[in-house]
């Protein structure tokens, strides 16, 4: 591509970018990019099409296309590169081990040739040329399985290392850029998972979801860089009083989740609360200015897995009943029954 036409993609993809008010961040520009480049055509096509529809270009379509197009193809090269440096290092051994093969052929050879000419009559000066040649042949037997034995601890660094690489790459593709929380895909997964060992074994699974009250309004009024600092704040919260067996995601835009397997309804709807009042206890200073944002709210519903449920049922739940804590009067929790919690609400 030659410069002038690459900047006249940037132009362009900014200027859309700008049109339908998306935020300027690194993904968001690759998605836009690659719209204007028609470098991937499905990206390309998906994004005409909600374009075209006239719905609304926001932060979690431009997530959605980022994940779907760059990360895929990040993981399909990972493994395409894991795999032709595993086919080499695997052809290295299979040619080690040939030549080790030749050599214990040989060996045998040498074994049985000296064993024939092995009598009562053998002279010295024979003997002493059968030993050398015994010794020489175990001297290679030696060396060969040496050499095979070097290659084979080789090849089992790199398996690792490949293995590891493969592995950094996968949670990169599960973890969302800007807060560090698992990120939809991985949330599906948990979910997924979650509902499968409650099934089988009978434990509790709960979800907790979460979504910042007024965020619109203080993306308008201070801008985007403040409004990734107030998820970012809020992903704090989240993660600070979710226990390790807890997956905590972004789910979209301002909106989180927290998966929490083995995890009775009260003990879910206490960890909620404790978000809640944390997060209405904080001021908060925009950095670049340190202007007072005042507090942030956040609305949470919460339900536990019944018997049999679907991971659709339980999302809808909790969906619900997130959606019954804005209607009442937002920051504050709502569950599927009576809690005791001061500030949570029975659904």
């Amino acid at each position: 591509m030659q410069t002038h036409e690459g900047f006249d993609l940037a132009r362009r993809a900014l200027d859309l970018m700008v049109e339908h008010k998306v935020a300027p961040t690194p993904q968001n520009y690759a998605v836009w990019v690659a719209y204007v480049s028609d470098s991937i055509p499905e990206l390309s096509e998906a994004l005409q099409s909600a374009v075209d529809k006239g719905g609304p270009i926001d932060d979690e379509l431009c997530d959605e296309l980022y994940d779907r197009y760059f990360t895929f193809k990040r993981i399909q090269d990972a493994v395409l590169d894991t795999g032709g440096a595993m086919s080499r290092e695997l052809g290295a051994v299979v040619k080690t081990l040939e030549a080790a093969e030749r050599d214990t052929a040989a060996y045998g050879e040498a074994l049985a040739g000296a064993s024939g000419q092995l009598d009562d009559a053998t002279d010295t000066v024979t003997f002493k040329r059968m030993v050398e040649g015994l010794v020489s042949a175990t001297a290679r037997m030696q060396r060969r399985s040496r050499e095979l034995e070097r290659r084979l601890q080789e090849t089992s660094v790199e398996v690792n290392q490949l293995r590891g690489n493969l592995e950094k790459v996968r949670e990169e593709a599960m973890t969302d850029a800007l807060t560090g929380l698992a990120n939809r895909k991985r949330f599906d997964e948990s979910m997924r998972k979650a509902r499968r060992d409650s099934d089988l074994q009978g434990d509790d699974f709960c979800l907790v979801l979460c979504d910042i009250d007024h965020f619109k309004r203080f993306n308008d009024t201070w801008g985007h860089q403040t409004g990734d600092q107030i998820i970012r704040f809020v992903a704090a919260c989240l993660s600070r009083f979710a226990k390790d067996t807890h997956i905590v995601a972004r789910y979209g835009g301002e909106e989180f989740a927290i998966v929490m397997p083995k995890t009775q309804l009260a003990d879910a709807a206490e960890v909620a609360e404790k978000v809640r009042a944390t997060v209405e206890s904080k001021r908060l200073l925009r950095k670049s200015t340190n202007e007072d944002l005042g507090h942030i709210t956040v609305s949470m519903g919460v339900s536990q897995h019944l018997s049999g449920e679907s991971v659709e049922s339980l999302i809808e739940r909790s969906d619900s009943n997130l959606y019954k804590s804005k209607q009442t009067g937002r920051n504050r929790v709502t569950v599927d029954r009576a809690q005791d919690n001061t500030g949570v609400a029975a659904a």
